[in-house]
């Protein structure tokens, strides 16, 4: 591939034109998101973010005199986008060290990063998602149980067959079945492989082919299991359908880790309620000596991403109020390490002590050290 660092000396920038930074990126993302779902609609077309935010490092791209420049988005989209940032050529102004890895396109897909950054810049990132959360909890404003039911439903059944999810929305989901109904939708036909959907072994999300014809899952994270992959159980003339794109990102992916955590607990003869007071925190703890503590799952790419979104300290119940609070992120991650860890409480708006944040081996260690602590 070729090299888009170039040897010669950098020209100044004229002061009117703004160094690309996180402004810039985050309109990429978003425009990048838009593109991925409108595609097969109308390809030729891109999306005024992406044009926008492209045109804006062609630009400095000839203030710079880079070798090789952008020449358009398709031109962005098949090389500039799947580097890591700190490739492309020209001083970014990143707001953390965080980024300079980070890819936006990878696997001819928008990156977990290119998602987060996307959502973050505008509201209507993650807007699907939030709209069917807010209607499920006023429906369960009387019956917190079925937004628990709901969410959990979501978790374990990211690909499912429209028989079954037709036959559960009637008996078990009578009062969101429209709701439920609506966060799924048919499960592309390009994903098929010898006319069956295989399904990932580790979060059971469904996989896709990539250029070199492997079958890979969205979650890139879940490779490093290396379990199986399992095929979708479904006759060959029944409809798939696989949960959209925001519930996938936001609820099934840190799901997977939630209800591990909650089986886990569990395990230990422990009292645990999953999204208490509909969803203050993911898991209410209580012990023997009756200390109770909240947890609060996350599972994002970026640390930095993620603290500039937790803006408050974690929520107490009103009749169980907790002693202690933790964030605690999957082992899926955990190879990122303390870093992660520091970079999530230096760039939080809220003060967090190191006890506070940890990945989910660890809290389980500290779990088993405090009942050990009280036989």
């Amino acid at each position: 591939m070729t090299s888009l660092v170039t040897d010669s000396g950098e020209a100044e920038t004229p002061p009117w034109i703004k160094p690309i930074g996180e402004e810039t990126l985050q309109q990429i993302a978003k425009g990048l998101c838009q593109y991925e779902s409108q595609i097969l609609k109308n390809p030729a077309v891109y999306p005024p973010q992406l044009q926008l935010g492209v045109d804006k490092i062609a630009l400095t791209c000839l203030i710079e005199k880079i070798p090789n420049p952008i020449q358009g988005v398709p031109d962005f989209l098949s090389r500039w986008a799947q580097l890591p940032l700190k490739n492309w050529g020209f001083n970014i102004d990143f707001p953390t060290e965080e980024w300079h890895d980070k890819q936006l396109i990878e696997h001819q897909k928008p990156s977990d990063f290119c998602i987060e950054i996307a959502a973050d810049y505008s509201e209507e990132g993650g807007k699907f998602q939030n709209q069917v959360i807010n209607e499920v909890m006023l429906k369960s404003a009387e019956d917190h149980d079925l937004y628990t039911r709901f969410r959990r439903y979501l978790i374990e059944n990211p690909v499912i067959t429209n028989g079954k999810l037709s036959v559960d929305r009637i008996l078990d989901f009578k009062e969101v079945q429209k709701i439920l109904r609506i966060s799924y939708e048919e499960a592309p036909e390009s994903y098929r492989v010898d006319g069956k959907f295989y399904c990932c072994g580790h979060c059971g999300g469904l996989m896709y082919l990539t250029d070199k014809d492997e079958l890979k899952c969205e979650n890139k994270h879940c490779e490093q299991q290396k379990k199986a992959k399992v095929v979708f159980p479904a006759d060959k003339d029944e409809e798939v359908f696989w949960l959209k794109k925001d519930l996938r990102y936001f609820i099934h992916r840190p799901g997977k880790a939630e209800l591990r955590l909650e089986e886990k607990l569990k395990e230990l003869n422990l009292q645990v309620q999953l999204y208490p007071e509909l969803d203050k925190y993911d898991l209410h703890l209580v012990f023997p000596d009756q200390t109770i503590w909240a947890v609060d799952v996350k599972f994002w790419e970026s640390a930095y991403n993620l603290a500039k979104k937790v803006n408050q300290p974690i929520r107490s119940l009103k009749h169980q109020p907790y002693h202690q609070a933790f964030f605690v992120f999957p082992d899926e991650i955990k190879s990122y390490g303390q870093e992660y860890l520091q970079e999530f409480r230096s760039y939080c708006s809220i003060s967090l002590n190191k006890s506070q944040v940890m990945f989910e081996g660890e809290f389980m260690k500290k779990v088993i050290n405090k009942l050990g602590s009280q036989k």
